[in-house]
Order: structure tokens, then sequence, then C-alpha cells
């Protein structure tokens, strides 16, 4: 029996140089209303920067309509200058919600779920 990841009761967002070049966003927490403008100031670091954009959240348990708006608004002005934006590690709860709101099937954005440990 396979349970969810405890989710993060504190927020923060880490911006770091990607090894391959680009900017990696590690967001830790819930995606929302009250945080938003903190990942806004991030992602705005993360896209004035060279190369592709990688937003992990893997430790992102929530995302509401202002953090999907924050997600949406990069990843438009990197398609704007023809960079990519790539979100990985999506819970399954916050893969629902992305769907939902119709940005899994977006162009210029590539939303990849959270791998699924091995079953034993």
């Amino acid at each position: 029996m396979r349970s969810d990841p405890k989710p993060f009761t504190d927020f923060s967002v880490h911006v770091a140089p990607a090894a391959d070049g680009g900017t990696h966003v590690a967001i830790f927490g819930e995606l929302d209303l009250a945080t938003v403008g903190e990942a806004e100031a991030a992602l705005d670091e993360a896209v004035a920067a060279e190369g592709r954009v990688v937003i992990d959240l893997r430790a992102c348990g929530f995302v509401d309509s202002r953090g999907i708006a924050a997600l949406v608004k990069a990843a438009l002005r990197l398609n704007d200058e023809g960079r990519d934006l790539v979100i990985e590690g999506v819970q399954d709860r916050v893969m629902r919600t992305l769907s939902r709101a119709g940005i899994t099937s977006m162009d210029h954005m590539e939303i990849q779920p959270q791998e699924r440990p091995a079953e034993t």
C-alpha cells in the first residue's frame, strides 16, 4: 500500500543554476495566495537567467489558481524568448489540479508527474 508523501508545512523556494545550464527552481510547501509573491520573485529570477527553467514540485502538495497563474506567466515569458519550461515531480493531487486548469496540454510547457517508488 502506497501512502502520499507528508506535505511540507512551511513554504520555501530555492533558485540555483542547473548543472547542464539553465536554472532549477525547487518549491517546498503550498503554492497559493499566501506564498505566490515569493514564488513569483524566484520565477522572475529564473526567467532572467539564460537557458531553460526546470521547476521541481516534488515537495509541493497544493497549488491554487494564483500559483497556476504564476507558472503560466513564467511559461509564456520563456516561450516568447524561445526557451523551455519543465515542471517536474508533480504529485498526483497537484497534477489533477493542473489538468483541470488545462495547462497540462499547453505546448510551451512540459509537465512530468512524480515518479512512483517501485512496489515490493
